[in-house]
């Protein structure tokens, strides 16, 4: 099956962003579909690019069109930066070699520039809906009225994403499968602690709690540090992989930076917990990652996070309560055994949440909506 991706952004050689999406299609790719990916790049934030084509393999090929990026300035109802990215999908569209089975959009936003497309090839259109946000982020967009109708099926990251995409009229009940962000099993896994912290230079008696996520007001960085910050008792060290303006602070920072993202891993080993105090999510891929490396997770307990997380992996709390947050990281500082039982429980519920797995049941789905359409 030829199947084309539209994607709001991919790695390249320049920055690790959007990896779930190569993830997915390499994915795809290995199980016989030839992906044709458009991620289309701004020349204003990535000066000095050019205009590129990437095959990898046999199996994908990469476009990255380059747009005029102009942030958020509208004129009236006008984004000069929307017009000038769907100009750029639709000349990458020109250059495809064949015509896609199935057009795969990431995000409800890309299916607002595909659609067009897929309707005027009489192509299926499948939506990938992870957004934080769906709302906020169609905001000022005129939405196409033959859109709902038009959609084969679109695939949920939790179900408060699909029951988000049905109230905003995007979609139908019966058009919606949910299934959650997943990992690859063969980089993100439990690894010895002791050895990794020794090749990261780490403490190897330390109480070390991790954050991976952008440092923004959202993801809750500072909120964590202020969480540490708040703690009395036995020293609590962190790490803090990322980058951002809202930037934490706290005593025993042991990493804060970016990582790439076969680098995280090893730093989530050296961890004893993952603590994310995230406000919006769509299903975050780093929970997902740190279960995967065995670790207890302590997150929102907002409807994004309850498809994966419950009170066998998890210690779920009010993202804005510092107290809550601080209560939850002293609970598994000074209890070993619920630490222990919770990164079990991790671990049992990252078995079922394989990269390989929940490509092969989108696949299904796909096949079985085109097979009924």
């Amino acid at each position: 099956m030829n199947i084309l991706i539209i994607a709001p952004g991919y790695p390249d050689r320049y920055k690790d962003h959007y990896p779930f999406v190569k993830q997915l299609v390499d994915e795809f790719a290995r199980q016989g579909n030839h992906c044709y990916v458009i991620a289309p790049y701004s020349t204003t934030k990535n000066k000095g690019r050019y205009e590129e084509k990437e095959q990898v393999g046999s199996n994908v090929t990469i476009y990255r069109p380059n747009h005029l990026s102009l942030s958020t300035l509208r004129i009236g109802k006008f984004s000069p930066s929307e017009f000038f990215r769907q100009r750029a999908i639709k000349r990458a569209l020109q250059w495809l070699p064949v015509k896609p089975d199935v057009v795969y959009c990431h995000f409800w936003e890309c299916a607002l520039e595909g659609y067009a497309y897929a309707k005027e090839n009489h192509i299926p259109l499948f939506v990938a809906s992870g957004e934080s946000n769906i709302s906020t982020l169609l905001k000022n967009k005129t939405i196409p009225s033959g859109l709902k109708d038009y959609v084969s099926g679109v695939i949920c990251v939790s179900t408060k994403n699909k029951e988000e995409s049905i109230s905003l009229g995007l979609t139908t009940e019966e058009k919606c499968f949910v299934k959650p962000n997943a990992v690859n099993s063969e980089l993100f896994r439990k690894l010895d602690k002791e050895g990794c912290r020794k090749k990261l230079g780490l403490p190897l008696d330390a109480f070390i709690i991790s954050f991976v996520g952008s440092f923004i007001e959202r993801k809750g960085a500072n909120r964590v540090a202020a969480a540490i910050k708040s703690l009395s008792g036995a020293p609590v060290y962190s790490i803090f992989a990322g980058r951002g303006n809202v930037v934490p602070d706290c005593e025993n920072i042991v990493f804060k930076g970016p990582l790439r993202h076969e680098e995280i891993p090893e730093y989530m080993n050296a961890s004893d917990v993952f603590v994310l105090p995230t406000l919006a999510e769509g299903c975050c891929n780093a929970i997902v990652e740190a279960m995967a490396c065995g670790l207890p997770i302590i997150s929102s307990n907002r409807p994004f996070n309850w498809d994966v997380l419950d009170e066998t992996n998890s210690i779920m709390i009010d993202p804005n309560n510092i107290d809550e947050i601080s209560s939850a990281i002293r609970m598994l500082r000074d209890n070993s055994d619920l630490l222990h039982c919770l990164s079990e429980g991790a671990l049992k519920k990252a078995e079922h949440l394989t990269l390989k797995s929940r490509s092969e049941e989108i696949l299904a789905f796909i096949n079985s909506k085109l097979k009924n359409g």
